[in-house]
Parts: C-alpha cells; structure tokens; sequence
C-alpha cells in the first residue's frame, strides 16, 4: 500500500481515494491523545483543528465537536465536471446533497466540496484537491503505519446505499459475506464496507501497516496499555487482510491491516456465508461490534 492510498482513477472514473475521516466526539483532548499515543499518529499544529497524518497528505483524521459536527468520511473526486454529474444524479434520486460552504472547505482542506448523505444518514464529502502535505509523515509511534486503508459504515438502508455507492458513485462490489458488502474505488479489494445495522455512523476506522510484525507488535502494545481488543488478529477471507480490531475513546473503533488483496478489473462478486470463518479464516470472534457477529449479517 501506498501513502497515496490509490494507484489512479477508480474503476469507473470518479472516484479517487478515500482521503479522511472526520469523527465527532465529546472530549477532543482525550481523543486527541489517543490518536497520537495509542495509534501512532502524526499530529498536525493548526490552530482551528485537532489533525493527525497518516500519510503524505495534510491530514487523514480529524476530531470535530459532537453533537454540532456530524462524523464523515473524505472521498476524492476526480474533477468538477465529475462533481456537478454527481452532484445532479444525486439530487434526482432524491438523496440528500448540498455544497460546502467556504468555510466547510477551509476545515476540511479541500478546494470544494459536496456534502451528501447515504439512504442511511452517513455523511460523505465529496472532495476536490485534498490538501497534501511538503513535509516528510513522521509518526508519534513505530506502529508501522502506510496511510489510512478503510472505513466500515453501518447500513440501515443497505439496498439503497448500494445504490448510492455504485449507480451514482461509481464505487464496485468486490464481494458480499452474508449482507456485508465490500466496495472498492480503485485496486484494492476495498475501500468502504457496509455492515447491515439498525442505525447510521462510521463502524471502524482502518489504518495500513507495513507487516504482519506490526501487527503482532501493536497487539501487545494496546493489550498492555489495557485496551480492549474487539476482533482480531485475524485474517478476512474475501480481502486476504490481517486485522487488529480494538475500542478507542467514546465508543470508536480502530483497525490496523496489513496485506490486502489487489482486485482484477474483471473480478466477479463471490457470495460468502454468513458463518463466523466467512468474518476471520483465523477463528477470531468478535466481541463488542453487533454488525461483525454473524447473527447481525443477515439484515437487511
């Protein structure tokens, strides 16, 4: 994996990268210190902004006041006559969208965007020119970090946001275990995950890193600074990715992955079952997330 995060236009032109998440939470400062301390971030010094690098852009995370600020993701997008298309396609199918104001773009370091919502409520910001950074990523820790790798959104509308992600996106299905749907936008198996649920939010955020070595060592790292592992280590069977699944502060999740698979352009979707080995090939049960027990894949 690359800092860049995308070796080119996704599979159908528009979509770029996956650049950032934004998360809403409660008590920045303590989220703050986790993002550096636990999971070996860079901070970013910005006066406006709690911002962390993982990567060579400007930022890949960002902590933002909750309830004022919703949680989103940053999806790059190729160019503005890519914008206005989408922007037009989703308006007459009745998804919520509107432009960003120049304020918007100024906190989220990009020359514009369009902020819309899935069938479920997820934000998505739409991105032209993600901000990059001229300096060299150095992290607060050795987690062996490459960049932001993906995101698992929660679906309580998961036919529609399909629809949402691949007819007006742009975005392909990789594959399906029981409901879970995997959708990439450029070489990767995937980029965003969908995990049938009865309400919207960001499931987890995943980060990249270089080896298995680093995830081993980061398993003994937050297990001694008594952090609770939720899944992993373990293996996906339809990605090929090694996970380390664990709780940060205020009910968010984290990952970091090593090893995920490259998808052909001619890749066809494989259905996999609902059963726990479909979830991690290593026999990792989950405990803590409802949408990553096979009991809660089956929804729709």
């Amino acid at each position: 994996m690359t800092g860049r995060n995308s070796a080119g236009r996704g599979p159908q032109g528009p979509l770029i990268a996956l650049c950032y998440v934004r998360l809403a939470v409660r008590e920045p400062l303590s989220a703050a210190a986790f993002a550096t301390d636990i999971l070996g971030l860079q901070p970013v010094p910005d006066k406006q902004a709690l911002l962390f690098r993982s990567d060579d852009r400007y930022h890949s995370l960002s902590l933002v006041p909750a309830p004022t600020v919703a949680s989103s993701i940053g999806i790059e997008i190729s160019d503005e006559v890519a914008l206005e298309r989408i922007e037009h396609a989703l308006q007459k199918d009745g998804f919520a969208v509107r432009r960003s104001s120049r304020d918007e773009c100024k906190q989220r370091f990009v020359r514009d965007t369009l902020i819309a919502q899935d069938a479920s409520g997820n934000e998505i910001d739409l991105v032209l020119r993600p901000a990059q950074s001229g300096r060299r990523y150095f992290p607060s820790r050795d987690a062996g970090i490459t960049g932001l790798q993906g995101v698992g959104l929660r679906s309580s509308q998961l036919r529609d946001d399909q629809r949402f992600w691949t007819s007006i996106l742009g975005a392909r299905i990789s594959d399906w275990a029981g409901d879970i749907t995997y959708l990439r936008i450029d070489q990767k198996h995937h980029r965003i995950a969908l995990y049938p649920s009865d309400r919207p939010g960001i499931l987890y955020v995943s980060y990249g890193v270089e080896s298995l070595d680093a995830i081993m060592q980061s398993h003994y790292f937050v297990q001694d600074r008594q952090i609770r592992i939720l899944h992993g280590p373990g293996r996906e069977p339809a990605s090929g990715q090694i996970f380390l699944r664990f709780e940060g502060p205020e009910g968010l999740v984290f990952s970091y992955s090593h090893g995920l698979n490259d998808v052909e352009p001619d890749h066809r979707p494989r259905q996999f079952s609902t059963h726990p080995d479909s979830l991690c090939e290593w026999g990792s049960q989950c405990q803590g997330i409802p949408e990553l027990q096979p009991a809660a894949t089956d929804q729709r």
